[in-house]
């Protein structure tokens, strides 16, 4: 179940290949690979993981329309993000 997700303010982005979730951010634009624990659906689903150190939790449901507050675009599914102490609100699609 490939993902993409994306996220403003900051800027992130999430690519998801089964449980393998690869973070990327302006400082880190190859991205870091963070293996998690998965339970769901790729469109109501949980990724949880270490980053760092520290929890690394992804979320998804289901939200028709979502805005990724840069673009015009829409997508079918929103995220929440915890990552480095900190909750990133963003938008994904299936790949």
């Amino acid at each position: 179940m490939p993902l993409r997700a994306v996220g403003t303010e900051p800027f992130w982005a999430a690519s998801v290949q089964g449980r393998c979730v690869t973070y990327s951010h302006p400082e880190d634009q190859a991205g870091t690979r963070v293996w998690t624990q998965f339970s769901g659906t790729a469109e109501n689903g949980t990724w949880t993981g270490n980053l760092n150190n520290r929890p690394f939790v992804m979320r998804t449901s289901p939200q028709p329309g979502c805005s990724d507050g840069m673009s015009d675009r829409r997508y079918p599914i929103a995220v929440m993000l915890t990552v480095n102490g900190e909750e990133r609100g963003g938008c994904a699609e299936r790949r």
